[in-house]
């Protein structure tokens, strides 16, 4: 074991932010980071450096790449108004944004691909049918997580279809998969506050009796397609299937992995929980100075 060099985080941010005597307050900002290491999720074992970075050569050289706690851009902004009448009334309306993409994530093997005892490696994105076989997936126990039985030729299809599919395997065909350089989807969200206050001086203090309503992800309340969080159906998308066989004669083979109950066919599922839903929040606070 011997430190390595070269890993680093930055970020940077512009924001611009403007608040008018009417009561209308703007704000926008944009942050791009950048974040490499040699390994993710190392704990705290010396070898756990060696055996959970993805890696597609040496585990024992490590390669500088992707953080999976890296999300390169994030966009933010607000706009809010607030207007005090009748002397002691005041109503506040807000409305944040906020747009990121949703994570990194890594294409890996389903087992052992290169037979170093451990199961961190990055699949070979093919350039076509002829660099990849497939076996056929059969009826009963040999198909379980499956909806039926697959064929070879089905599997490879459905394979390349997934590739043209995927932005990151698109636009990597003839290359081994990178650590994290996978992207989940962008994401946006909306969240609405209304504020109702209700004030009054009190000697020299200002007591407010303060009602608020929250609508979080209020675009999923327009849209059922809008706000929602993505997930990856399957990093792992390749189990391979002679692996103790392969050698400079025997070629690898490999079946299509499953996900959600079937052959998986696309990149990302949608998330049923509240994350991808709106909700509400209602509020009550008095305060006094």
């Amino acid at each position: 074991m011997k430190n390595a060099k070269g890993g680093y985080n930055w970020s940077a941010t512009a924001q611009l932010t403007k608040n008018f005597s009417n009561g209308i307050g703007l704000m926008a900002a944009y942050t791009r980071t950048d974040q490499r290491n040699f390994g993710d999720g190392a704990g705290d074992q010396l070898l756990n450096l060696w055996s959970i970075p993805q890696t597609s050569s040496n585990p024992n050289v490590p390669t500088l790449s992707y953080s999976s706690n890296l999300n390169p851009d994030r966009v933010i902004a607000s706009v809010s108004f607030k207007k005090e009448y009748f002397k002691n009334l005041a109503t506040s309306i807000s409305l944040f944004y906020e747009g990121s993409q949703q994570g990194r994530f890594s294409y890996t093997y389903s087992a052992d691909f290169n037979r170093d005892g451990q199961t961190n490696d990055l699949i070979y994105i093919p350039r076509d049918p002829s660099e990849i076989t497939f076996v056929n997936i059969p009826a009963g126990g040999g198909n379980t997580g499956y909806a039926r039985p697959y064929s070879a030729q089905e599997q490879s299809d459905i394979f390349f279809a997934y590739i043209e599919q995927d932005k990151y395997l698109r636009e990597h065909k003839g290359q081994y998969a990178t650590r994290n350089g996978a992207t989940s989807p962008w994401r946006n969200q909306v969240d609405f506050r209304l504020t109702q206050e209700v004030f009054k001086n009190v000697g020299s203090s200002k007591n407010s009796i303060q009602f608020s309503v929250d609508i979080f992800n209020v675009g999923n309340m327009l849209n059922k397609d809008w706000g929602n969080l993505n997930f990856v159906n399957r990093a792992n998308i390749l189990v391979p299937q002679n692996v103790s066989s392969i050698n400079g004669v025997t070629k690898p083979t490999f079946k299509l992995n499953n996900a959600n109950g079937d052959i998986v066919r696309e990149t990302f599922g949608t998330s049923q929980t509240i994350s991808s839903t709106f909700y509400m929040q209602f509020g009550l606070r008095y305060n006094f100075n």
